[in-house]
């Protein structure tokens, strides 16, 4: 499984930039990275300087990116549960199945479908890394918290499906009911994978994005206590845009510099809230990373000059697939999380409904492998015929 790392922020603080350095960054480490956006705005084709579809697209070597536009799986489900809802409610008389299909509508539920195919990226070993640019913080809290929103949805169906059975079981036919409750229960068990994977911090590592300003600032520290609320850990703070500190033979040319005496104001702003970034994360024991403002755009290869600052990002990556050899064996060590039910087959292995390729070496292809789970994957032993 790749390790998942989540960027949230303001608009316009630099989000979608820190998110492509550190993919970028970690690309050229050796890791495989996908870069994922779930923005509308989706301004990952601008930073990278390539167009980006909803498939991994190759940027650099090890470096993909792609757009997510869960709005169109959100649609899917609700039109498959109006339709179940009509099938087994319609002959009440006086109901309205309308309004159920309505509820489904809450604030969240695309990125409810969201985490859904980031989870499915995830869970394969395709990637060792997958950085995901979330839309801005309201969208972000709507997606940590949307899965608790959604299954109380999905409850509250089962609940008023199971009070009213027995006046409906003249009306409706038992296919049509046994139909809206798999729809509900499995709709119901993915929602809770989701938050159990989301609170794995083996795997997930959630940052949060700021800049030296009220507004940034106040978002910030908003977005801290509402995500410890809901049982979030924080690994990062990066905070961009920082004017750097100069010489003072620089800072004295502001009494006849218009241009360094703007700057100079403009750091003296900075200052309060540099600080009280500094303060916050020492009292919540969070990483605070600093980027200072830069000379130039930060986009396509000018990424890893913007990425240099983020080495001090508190991660710690690592390969999905691991490979030892020697003249009579070879071992594949696969990391994914048990969040499901899991079964080993040769070439690949099976988390609930989705089946995840194994990039099996070419030697391997032809031979039988010894299966075995771990905590945190599995392990595949060949012997090596000769």
């Amino acid at each position: 499984m790749a390790k998942l790392i989540l960027f949230s922020g303001k608009g316009g603080c630099g989000k979608s930039t820190t998110s492509a350095a550190t993919a970028y960054h970690w690309a050229t480490q050796g890791y495989k990275t996908l870069l994922v956006s779930s923005d509308p705005a989706h301004s990952t084709e601008d930073v990278v300087g390539k167009p980006v579809g909803h498939e991994p697209t190759p940027i650099q070597k090890n470096f993909w990116a792609m757009n997510i536009h869960a709005d169109i799986k959100a649609k899917s489900f609700q039109e498959t549960l109006g339709e179940q809802l009509e099938n087994n409610f319609n002959m009440i008389p006086g109901f309205e199945p309308e309004l159920l299909t309505d509820w489904a509508a809450f604030p969240g539920i695309d990125e409810v479908f969201a985490l859904e195919e980031i989870m499915h990226l995830v869970q394969g070993v395709e990637f060792d890394i997958v950085v995901f640019d979330t839309a801005p913080t309201g969208h972000t809290l709507k997606a940590l918290s949307a899965p608790d929103a959604f299954n109380k949805f999905l409850l509250r169906i089962i609940r008023m499906k199971r009070r009213i059975e027995g006046i409906k079981s003249i009306f409706v036919k038992k296919s049509d009911t046994d139909a809206l409750m798999k729809l509900l229960q499995e709709s119901a068990e993915k929602i809770e994978r989701f938050k159990h994977l989301l609170r794995n911090e083996d795997f997930v590592s959630i940052n949060l994005v700021g800049i030296p300003t009220e507004a940034g600032y106040q978002e910030t520290e908003r977005t801290i206590h509402y995500l410890k609320s809901q049982g979030f850990k924080i690994h990062n703070i990066v905070v961009n845009n920082i004017i750097p500190s100069f010489d003072e033979a620089t800072w004295e040319a502001s009494a006849t510099n218009k241009a360094v005496a703007l700057l100079n104001m403009e750091r003296q702003y900075q200052q309060p809230y540099v600080a009280k970034y500094s303060t916050l994360t020492d009292k919540e024991g969070i990483n605070l990373v600093g980027v200072s403002k830069l000379p130039f755009q930060p986009m396509g290869a000018k990424l890893l000059d913007f990425g240099r600052f983020l080495k001090g990002l508190d991660f710690t990556p690592e390969k999905s697939v691991e490979v030892e050899e020697d003249t009579t064996s070879i071992k594949m060590r696969l990391r994914f999380p048990h969040s499901g039910k899991v079964k080993l087959n040769d070439a690949s292995y099976k988390i609930d409904y989705h089946i995840y390729d194994i990039p099996l070496p070419v030697e391997c292809r032809m031979l039988k492998s010894r299966k075995q789970k771990t905590p945190t994957g599995a392990t595949y032993s060949y012997k090596v015929v000769e």
